[in-house]
């Protein structure tokens, strides 16, 4: 044990170093207390590193008319704040997809899909306010307008029932303003479009290039719609190999996928019944097996929708796209509660919006120039003169530009004309691409007629046209006409454009004919004879593209008029000869000619027969008529009027005008009244009633008041006949069939039966 100090002064020194080194010791305690809690403090404040959001990627499968419920899933999603992040799509599902990214509002998609026109997009032939005045034409034979092809001694059909001209026009409107963003990453969200490989079957992933011609080739339901040529790959609807591309969104980068089922549920064996049941079934079959395999891929966090349709909602019921848009939308809102996890609160749904590209230009650009991708034999200058109507120099005009478009497709060299934006040196120009005709440019058409009513006997006829066109760069080409029946005909014409813009033309022709003539007194037919005639036409005029033409011509001929029954002495000369100049302007703006429902045709000509160019007799006449429809809702009025006169000398039986039967006088014969001057104006009410097996039907009444009289000074209202119908029509594939009964005054009486037009 240690000793005590020895004095006071020492223990007074020790006891106050012991005092110091306590104070250090505190003092360095504090230090370390306050150090480790300034530690603490620091790491309970450091915010912890902010979780990425998950990627969501909506999934839209095809099917059709039922793809309008995508429009209402987008729309609740937008009102739910669940962001979308990426779109795979497949079909409908691609177009719905396509044209929300390339900038399309939701309301701007329903008021399009609610207002398209989907029976006109869905015709197997050229809608007619699309054709060539030339084509227009050959609607007054009673051919019908299917064409197959007639090639190298071998038939050839379409690859599709439709062309998808319409559609092609729908998707290049809506999609050019995002036309130069050329990767689909570039859109406003992330997109893919799936579609099918013809030659393979599989399915084909669709990341870049030509955001329309994408989406059409993903919709190319195959036999119904030409398939689509993208990078030498022939394809048709991404539905026959991926209808629910679940895996291409997942490659996306996606950690959610909301995939949307619209696909058509397959048939029970009770439906069966038909052969379109049982192609529709082998359809779905093909698109049931791919959604059940990318089902699953499914993870635990996704969500699958599929919208509820009533039962008898099928895939083509596009007039139903509104009910459709809100399937989808209720759809979305009856599972609120579990896709309110991916929400996002307001401020975050706003930093996402604002995020969200616009690849849309601001405005549309001024055309430097246009380009013409052209694969067919038919010189550019042909296709320029219909382009006119597109201004250079001045902003894109899309009216100015799809009517200009849709004239070169009326002149039917071409299966599909599509338009978008090119540059060249830092000008913008219109890229306009066509393609030929896979069938063409040689076609087989059929025909067929009959009529009967009143007392004379029903006339048949059955008709083949060969047709050959695009003989030459300027567009000539020939037609061959060949009936049999009670009317035998034999034709051949050939129309051979000329001049720099090919809108001039002559056209000679060689024509052999048989027609029934009838002289009636009164109510009985006292003559009935065989006219048989022969002629050689020449003529030459100018065409107005799409609506009219004039031409003026010579006409030399002849024949005899050979009597079967009946009083000769009412025949005059038996044979005769034909030698006549005429004059004739023509313009057609019809939509429809069987049952037209907006639109004009009027026909105006002189002609004049003179003994100088080989006639029997010198006279000349002025024929002229006009047809209007007027349409609302859908009820029809088509108002008529014709008046041909001859206005010098006294022309043969067979140059005489002849009026009576359905529409023309109904309660008449066909062809009762003759003379040589003639004057009716009349009026048809129709309405659409509906559908005969699958065919539209209507029904609907006429008026007709008229005559013919032996002398002008004779024309009046007292002499004029009424007459009237009740009649019921439908459209076939092989032409207009028309049932009715008509009544005259006088208490003239007749049931009327015709396949072929009657307007």
């Amino acid at each position: 044990m240690a000793p005590f100090p020895a004095s006071a002064s020492e223990l007074a020194s020790t006891m106050s170093l012991c005092r110091t080194l306590a104070r250090l010791s505190a003092l360095f305690a504090a230090v370390l207390a306050a150090a480790g809690a300034n530690a603490q403090g620091g790491d309970s404040a450091r915010a912890p590193a902010p979780q990425p959001r998950q990627r969501i990627a909506l999934v839209l499968s095809g099917g059709g008319a039922r793809g309008g419920a995508h429009i209402g899933v987008i729309k609740a999603l937008q009102e739910l704040r669940v962001p979308i992040d990426a779109i795979a799509g497949t079909s409908i599902g691609a177009i719905v997809g396509g044209f929300y990214v390339s900038g399309m509002t939701v309301e701007d998609m329903q008021k399009l899909v609610e207002s398209l026109e989907w029976e006109d997009a869905f015709l197997n032939v050229t809608p007619r306010k699309l054709k060539s005045f030339r084509r227009k034409r050959d609607d007054y034979t009673y051919l019908v307008n299917q064409k197959p092809g007639l090639n190298g001694g071998q038939f050839q059909l379409p690859a599709g029932l439709v062309q998808g001209q319409v559609f092609d026009m729908v998707i290049s409107r809506e999609t050019l303003r995002a036309s130069q963003v050329k990767t689909f990453d570039d859109l406003a969200v992330p997109f893919r479009a799936v579609a099918t490989d013809l030659a393979t079957g599989r399915p084909v992933v669709l990341e870049s290039g030509d955001l329309a011609r994408s989406l059409r080739a993903s919709m190319s339901i195959p036999a119904a719609l030409t398939p689509v040529e993208i990078d030498g790959r022939l394809l048709v609807d991404g539905g026959v190999s991926m209808n629910l591309p679940i895996g291409v969104a997942q490659k996306m980068g996606a950690d959610v996928i909301i995939a949307v089922d619209v696909s058509s549920p397959l048939m029970t064996r009770e439906t069966l019944k038909s052969v379109v049941d049982v192609t529709t079934q082998l359809t779905n079959l093909l698109g049931r097996a791919s959604v059940d395999d990318e089902l699953k891929k499914l993870k635990p966090n996704d969500v699958l929708i599929v919208p509820p349709f009533s039962p008898d909602f099928s895939s083509i019921n596009f007039a139903r796209m509104h009910e459709a848009i809100e399937t989808g939308y209720n759809a979305v809102m009856e599972r609120r509660v579990e896709l309110s996890r991916y929400a996002l609160d307001e401020d975050q749904y706003a930093a996402y919006v604002q995020n969200i590209r616009d690849p849309r230009m601001r405005e549309l650009p001024k055309i430097d120039f246009i380009k013409i991708q052209n694969n067919s034999k038919i010189a550019d200058s042909v296709i320029e003169t219909r382009l006119e109507g597109i201004e250079l120099g001045k902003v894109l005009d899309m009216d100015k530009v799809e009517r200009s478009v849709n004239k070169v497709y009326g002149l039917e060299y071409y299966q599909n004309v599509r338009y978008g934006l090119t540059t060249q040196d830092g000008d913008t120009g219109l890229l306009v691409q066509l393609d030929k005709r896979s069938w063409g440019p040689h076609y087989l058409q059929l025909g067929m007629q009959y009529s009967s009513g009143g007392n004379v006997d029903a006339l048949f006829g059955l008709a083949a046209s060969y047709l050959s066109t695009a003989i030459n760069p300027a567009g000539g080409e020939w037609r061959a006409t060949f009936a049999v029946g009670d009317e035998p005909q034999f034709s051949m014409d050939l129309y051979q454009p000329f001049g720099a813009k090919g809108l001039y033309f002559y056209a000679p022709s060689v024509n052999f004919r048989s027609t029934i003539i009838n002289v009636w007194q009164g109510d009985q037919r006292i003559t009935e004879a065989d006219n048989r005639e022969g002629d050689l036409e020449f003529g030459v005029g100018r065409e107005m593209p799409s609506w009219g033409e004039y031409r003026f011509g010579l006409r030399r001929g002849g024949g005899e008029t050979k009597l079967r029954v009946g009083d000769p002495s009412t025949l005059g000369n038996q044979h005769f000869e034909l030698g006549e100049l005429f004059a004739r302007f023509e313009a057609d703006t019809l939509d429809n000619v069987s049952f037209p429902r907006s639109g004009t045709v009027a026909r105006s000509e002189w002609r004049g027969s003179r003994t100088g160019l080989g006639s029997d007799s010198e006279f000349d006449q002025l024929l002229f008529s006009v047809v209007h429809a007027n349409t609302w809702g859908r009820h029809t009025v088509v108002t008529t009027f014709r008046y041909d006169t001859t206005m010098s000398g006294d022309p043969p039986l067979n140059r005489q005008f002849q009026m009576g039967g359905f529409l023309d006088l109904s309660g008449l014969s066909h062809d009762q009244l003759t003379g040589p001057h003639a004057a009716r104006i009349g009026a048809s009410y129709y309405r659409r009633i509906g559908d005969l097996a699958l065919f539209p039907a209507f029904a609907g009444m006429s008026l007709e008041f008229g005559n013919v009289w032996q002398s002008r000074s004779e024309i009046s209202a007292k002499s004029a006949i009424l007459g009237g119908s009740l009649w019921a029509g439908v459209q076939t594939p092989v032409g207009p069939v028309y049932v009715g009964y008509g009544h005259a005054e006088a208490g003239a009486g007749a049931f009327y039966v015709y396949l072929g037009r009657v307007f």
